[in-house]
């Protein structure tokens, strides 16, 4: 590994120098020379401050600085990136400053990555999580590869005693030795991982085959965090000794293998398989097998991975495996798309995530323009189900399916209509699932949301917007509790900017309604918007806008005709909290107003600030308690972008 790093040190050094003084020796007879450096990009920085008189949601402080660059070298790109982050670790247990860099130079069909970077391999083998390290990529019209190097974590350590100073603080505290302070974050091992791919064919028709192998260092936490454990009785052996803490360090290795077809305009098919091999606790012993020649020959596998130092198979290992498929048919004007998937149980990439593990799910879209491409329809549908392996207690299926309607009639007028329905079911597993508790139900949605455009002078646009969400239990043998929800509501809204004025303004109303067996919640907004362009020129843009929004919420429980059952349960509720069916919970009310302003100069420098004050009422039906809080927020950001030559082309004699 570490000649390969040299060699790709070496590699990219010679690209950045000797290429140059190459084409200088190639031409000697050339009368002019490209520009050997110059310099574009944006440079900015962002900072937010913040107050809250009740949970705090965001940081009190923070501050981001970045610049963006692009170097040029002799017709080579050379793109930088540098990032600071700066958070108040006052309620928050990111207290570290947190600074990226990354350089990322390219030549012809090569990209070379240095710093903080991320690439993207397979769904699940390595996909877009960010490493510190080097890497390396090459594409090319038949022949594609690339790989990195690099940590995908840094250690971290863990105290309950909580560091309020913010992150330029915690700075300039380690500057002066003074960072004796714990502060409050997840612990973690340094994780070091690398990766590669290989890609053969044509973008329409290739396959592709990548590699992933991390694995935690369990030097890198310190020796407080381990209890030691000898296990022999006289003498200690500090080979003998396994370290033992809450912290397991963590090891994988997964394959991913690709295909790609396309069948001319009308098909395309494409499979993604990935096979994982995962450790969850790297200090546990490795295996050996005692038995019969396939014994033997696994022991042979996996004394060929240790001593090679690929990988240790340990008690603990699993192999897991996942994969997908698409096939995509398109004959105009309908197309149509299916997919299938599984994930098998416990399935681990330490470089991919974002996937339900332990199902498998069948999916289809079909879509259609109609009437000269006035009219759009989409139906698609997706069924999902769990417990591969048939070891969990229970079996849950889920199916959700949406038909949705576009429509536009002349330039004035569009309807836009949808309707979703999503199943959910729990079937028997190890267990039996008692017909009473079974949940079996279905949400429906639907939405209509119509709207008109009119043109005199100005434009004007007028929208309404309807909604119906239901949710409906199956189950006529559950007892207790009626779990039948409605909410309606509608929003109207206008819309209006004035050309001559410079100034848009809209309103907007929204009302919903729901219901439940033993709730009904009523909610009013009203909000209202302006923006105004100050100064509008050519080199300059100053703008302003300002927003506010207010909301009236009821909640009361519902005096109706209910159950037996669902009268014992609504007493239930009332002996806890003191109210009975008919008694009104709440009456909130909610503001928010906020101010911003934006500033463009020469299309390079560009400023925005904004000031936002709200003070809102969330009703926690839980207790039915009603929290009331004031949050205040200030923001001011500024970015310059130039693109300037730093050294100018010059003519030979």
């Amino acid at each position: 590994m570490k000649r390969c790093l040299h060699f790709l040190y070496f590699l990219c050094f010679s690209l950045l120098f000797g290429l140059p003084l190459t084409l200088m020796a190639q031409n000697p007879e050339r009368q002019t020379l490209v520009d050997p450096l110059t310099i574009s990009g944006t440079v900015g920085t962002q900072v937010t401050t913040s107050w809250n008189s009740g949970l705090h949601y965001n940081s009190p402080f923070s501050s981001v600085a970045y610049a963006n660059m692009t170097l040029n070298v002799y017709g080579i790109s050379v793109p930088m990136n540098v990032n600071f982050i700066n958070v108040s670790a006052k309620q928050f247990a990111f207290s570290k400053p947190n600074f990226m860099a990354n350089f990322r130079p390219s030549w012809k069909n090569f990209t070379f990555y240095f710093g903080t970077a991320s690439m993207s391999f397979s769904n699940y083998t390595y996909n877009g999580i960010s490493f510190d390290g080097v890497g390396m990529e090459y594409k090319g019209n038949k022949l594609r590869f690339g790989g990195f190097y690099g940590n995908f974590n840094h250690a971290t350590t863990f105290s309950s005693t909580l560091d309020d100073r913010d992150a330029i603080q915690y700075l300039s505290d380690s500057l002066l030795g003074m960072n004796n302070v714990a502060y409050t974050t997840i612990p973690q091992f340094k994780r070091k991982a690398y990766a590669a791919h290989i890609a053969i064919g044509s973008m329409r028709n290739y396959m592709d085959l990548s590699l992933l192998h991390a694995a935690d260092d369990l030097n890198s936490l310190p020796s407080e965090w381990y209890v030691y454990n000898v296990y022999s009785s006289n003498v200690i052996d500090t080979s003998l000794i396994v370290r033992d803490s809450t912290v397991k360090g963590k090891e994988n290795l997964a394959l991913g293998l690709k295909g790609h077809f396309s069948f001319g305009k009308w098909a395309m098919f494409e499979a993604n398989l990935g096979a994982s091999l995962f450790t969850p606790d790297i200090a546990r012993e490795e295996v050996v097998l005692e038995g019969s020649e396939d014994v033997a020959k696994a022991n042979k596998i996996m004394g060929g991975l240790r001593n090679s130092g690929f990988y240790n198979v340990r008690y603990g290992s699993e192999v897991r495996f996942a994969g997908d498929a698409l096939l995509y048919l398109n004959f105009s004007p309908v197309s149509a798309t299916f997919t299938y998937r599984f994930v098998q149980p416990d399935y681990t990439s330490l470089g991919a995530n974002g996937f339900n593990q332990n199902s498998e799910s069948y999916g289809g879209n079909l879509s259609t323009s109609l009437f000269g491409n006035t009219a759009f329809l989409n139906l698609s549908g997706f069924l999902q189900h769990d417990n591969m392996d048939k070891k969990q207690l229970y079996t849950n299926r889920v199916g959700s399916y949406s038909i949705s309607w576009n429509n536009f009639f002349g330039d004035n007028i569009a309807l836009a209509a949808m309707y979703n329905g999503v199943t959910q079911k729990q079937l028997d597993g190890l267990m039996v699932v008692p017909e009473n508790l079974r949940i079996n139900q279905i949400t429906h949605s639907i939405n209509l949301s119509p709207s008109y455009t009119l043109t005199l002078g100005n434009s004007h646009t007028f929208s309404l917007n309807l909604n119906l969400l239901q949710n409906k239990n199956r189950n006529k043998q559950m007892e207790g509790m009626n779990l039948n929800v409605t909410t309606t509501s509608f929003g109207l809204g206008y819309n209006v900017y004035l050309t001559r004025s410079r100034l848009s303004l809209d309103a907007n109303y929204d009302y919903s309604l729901s219901r439940s067996f033993s709730n009904n919640y009523n909610s009013h907004c009203i909000s209202g918007g302006t923006a105004y362009n100050i100064i509008q020129r050519d080199n300059l843009i100053l703008s302003g806008n300002a927003r506010l929004m207010m909301a009236y919420n009821i909640q009361k429980t519902e005096a109706q005709e209910l159950t037996d059952s669902e009268r014992q349960v609504l007493d239930q509720l009332a002996r806890r909290t003191g109210l009975t069916a008919s008694s009104e919970i709440t009456n909130d009310f909610s503001v928010s107003a906020r101010l911003g302003a934006s500033l463009n100069y020469k299309d390079r420098h560009n400023a925005s600030a904004f000031l936002a004050i709200s003070n809102y009422s969330d009703n926690i039906i839980i207790g039915q308690h009603v929290a009331v809080n004031t949050d205040v927020r200030f923001m001011v950001e500024y970015s310059y972008r130039f693109a300037s030559r730093l050294i100018k082309s010059k003519k030979s004699r």
